[in-house]
């Protein structure tokens, strides 16, 4: 590689990425059908969110000039990388790797293609070959700690990210990667250490921030029990964790039946359905209701990004007004109308966490726009019933309010899980 080359690495390498693209940009001026010119523009351009139409256009020149050069394809990768387009990704890497296969990060780049969709033995085994090039490569290295833990490997996972530390103990990635392998091992003190490590070294780090929320929210026990549910679904394949969830919402169905049909067991089964459904609404709203909680830690405030306070600011006085119902119907002596007015408000609770979950504004629009209507159910049930004179209306629409509760909570997680291609 020639000396300009090494200098426009140098600059990219330290930020410089203005300095970089003008030497590139005069290369090119210079020589038009440069390859590899072209791949290092693509490179630098990738930091620019708003520059990723032009950089995916010089990553492809790059391959039109020279389509037998590893690094051409290795650019057009990462474009499609940072677009969450992780099967391009993959093929374009793969390419990469087939006409330079030592090139350890291709394999870090294929890793993360894998990792994007949730592939781990795949994301994990090119970390690993990555690593087989060049044992110490920091990101090869981050990368194998990560799927160690997805793939519930914990202490191989840990004394894999302590070595990558050993290595390179400025790494703010190292720092978070070391992190998340002991939160989701139990040990959330010492991953609040990690965290705030790596946000000292990088204060924009992501995946520290997120890393820290969850470790500080760990200081709960309730949370702890929520977040290793979390865990363990997360490391169950689609269907394993549909297969899991569908089979214990049957076995409820049943427990409440035997339950109508034996009424000597109900006392038995009743405290098992509410702990049930407790859990379950617990595992939908648990981020933002202890994120509100950790609203008044004096540092754990400064961590909510302005999203995750407006789910906080909606969410608590939902809660606050499910409380407020079941007190007033035990006070009215109405203990069906407060259970239904603090079931109203808790299925609010539940739509704004919904909405809130997603990934993008406009997906936010669309749940938030369905649960307002879903939130309206129960109100014309009101109406009608003070209209009819009867309850048969308003329990109607409570019942149809419970299954679209269950149906918004079932699309959104589909709707999130979808990648966010950009």
């Amino acid at each position: 590689m020639s000396d300009r080359f090494q200098r426009i690495q140098m600059l990219a390498g330290t930020g410089r990425l203005d300095l970089a693209e003008r030497d590139l940009r005069q290369m090119l001026a210079e020589e038009p059908r440069d390859g590899l010119a072209h791949a290092f523009l693509a490179m630098v351009l990738i930091s620019d969110e708003s520059r990723w139409d032009e950089a995916m256009r010089e990553a492809k020149t790059a391959i039109g000039v020279e389509p037998d050069m590893a690094i051409t394809h290795y650019a057009l990768a990462l474009c499609y990388l940072a677009r969450n387009r992780y099967a391009e990704a993959e093929a374009s890497v793969i390419e990469s790797l087939r006409l330079d296969p030592y090139d350890p990060d291709a394999h870090a780049t294929l890793s993360r293609a894998h990792l994007g969709r949730s592939n781990y033995a795949e994301a994990l085994a090119a970390a690993e070959q990555g690593l087989a090039v060049d044992p110490e490569h920091t990101e090869c290295g981050n990368l194998r700690s990560i799927m160690l833990e997805r793939l519930g490997r914990g202490e191989e996972a840990i004394a894999s990210s302590r070595a990558n530390l050993a290595r390179d103990p400025d790494n703010a990635m190292s720092h978070a990667a070391h992190g998340w392998t002991l939160l989701n091992n139990g040990r959330h003190q010492e991953a609040q250490v990690a965290f705030r490590e790596a946000l000292r070294l990088d204060p924009h780090d992501e995946m520290a921030r997120q890393g820290l929320i969850r470790a500080m929210n760990n200081r709960s026990f309730v949370f702890r029990l929520i977040h290793r549910f979390y865990v363990a679904m997360s490391r169950l394949n689609s269907r394993a964790a549909f297969g899991l969830i569908f089979g214990a919402w049957v076995l409820m169905q049943v427990l409440s039946s035997v339950a109508g049909r034996v009424p000597i067991l109900a006392p038995l089964i009743f405290p098992l359905l509410v702990v049930y459904v407790l859990f379950v609404v617990l595992t939908w709203i648990a981020n933002p209701l202890f994120n509100t909680v950790l609203r008044f830690h004096p540092f754990g405030q400064h961590l909510l990004s302005r999203t995750e306070r407006w789910a906080s600011n909606l969410m608590a006085p939902a809660l606050a007004l499910a409380v407020f119902g079941l007190a007033w119907g035990w006070w009215m002596d109405s203990f069906m109308l407060g259970v239904l007015a603090g079931a109203y408000w808790i299925g609010v609770a539940i739509m704004v966490a919904a909405a809130f979950s997603m990934p993008t504004g406009q997906r936010r629009l669309l749940v938030g726009g369905a649960g307002v209507l879903v939130a309206c159910v129960p109100i014309y049930g009101v109406v009608q019933s003070v209209l009819a004179p009867s309850f048969d209306p308003l329990f109607g629409s409570f019942q149809a309010y419970g299954y679209s509760l269950l149906a918004i909570q079932i699309g959104s997680q589909f709707v999130a899980a979808q990648p966010v291609r950009r």
